[in-house]
């Protein structure tokens, strides 16, 4: 079958997925100096800015 003479239109993939990020994952330290002594980090999945996870954590004392 010719997907041409079908009739239906190709639609694209989307590039990302459409929920939001959860930053559940990894994060990096590859922020600026700034943002790291603000305690900071960078989400790997989404590239966002986010508190780091880990100053949290430690900060409740677990």
């Amino acid at each position: 079958m010719n997907l041409g003479q079908s009739g239906h239109a190709l639609q694209s993939l989307p590039t990302k997925p459409p929920l939001a990020c959860m930053h559940s994952r990894m994060i990096s330290a590859s922020v600026s100096e700034e943002e790291r002594q603000a305690g900071m980090a960078r989400c790997v999945e989404c590239e966002s800015i986010i508190p780091d996870p880990h100053l949290q954590r430690n900060a409740k004392g677990t």
